[in-house]
């Protein structure tokens, strides 16, 4: 009896591995496990790294009078126009390690533009300039693995670097950043679009096309 006992439960080990392992070989079989992708944010949350908040989607405002001369009649300073700024613009890679996790990271570009003048007689003295880079690597958790829909959440942290030239003079500043996934989708097999809504550095809504590879033909 007890070897019929510790037959059948060794039959059920086996039984249940066997399974397991099938799973593990279906969705490999189906499911793409490296992922390029290219995306546009808004620059509204991008805006915080430096600072300041765009009052519209594509611009930030800064006080008129700046320097010492603050508040000094006599040296009023300088002033900024508005700054326009570009969308962040990212590319970014995934692997996926089993079928609900992902590695991989980002890379993504922001420019600031303006100009700066005399607040005495609102003559033009020089441009300002912004090049921003931020390197964010991400982990990648997707609840619904689909053949052609993926939904999923995530979080990336990592550094930024804000080249900021003034005057002929250029700065480097270093901060760190972060980029929260809170619902992600994205629908197609090998080439696919996708939409995030989130919050940091790429911006609350992400959208943007990519493609994956490496699966394994089951067509």
């Amino acid at each position: 009896m007890k070897k019929v006992v510790l037959l059948s439960m060794l039959l059920f080990c086996f039984s249940i591995a066997s399974f397991a392992q099938e799973e593990e070989q279906d969705w490999r079989q189906v499911l793409p496990r490296n992922e390029f992708s290219i995306g546009i944010g808004d620059p509204e949350f991008a805006s915080l790294q430096r600072g300041s908040i765009w009052d519209k989607l594509l611009w930030c405002h800064t006080d008129r009078y700046q320097g010492d001369g603050l508040g000094d009649w006599f040296d009023p300073g300088t002033y900024h126009s508005k700054y326009i700024a570009t969308c962040p613009i990212s590319v970014g890679y995934m692997y996926r390690l089993r079928k609900f996790l992902w590695l991989g990271g980002s890379v993504s570009y922001m420019g600031v533009f303006g100009k700066v003048f005399d607040a005495r007689d609102d003559s033009f003295l020089y441009n300002h300039t912004e090049t921003q880079i931020a390197f964010l690597p991400s982990v990648r958790f997707s609840y619904l693995n689909k053949k052609y829909v993926t939904l999923y959440s995530g979080i990336s942290t990592g550094f930024l670097l804000n080249f900021e030239k003034e005057n002929g003079i250029t700065d480097v500043y270093f901060h760190p950043t972060l980029q929260v996934t809170a619902f992600g989708v994205s629908a197609g097999r090998k080439f696919f679009g996708y939409t995030e809504i989130g919050w940091g550095y790429k911006g609350f809504i992400t959208a943007g096309i990519g493609y994956r590879f490496n699966a394994k033909k089951n067509d």
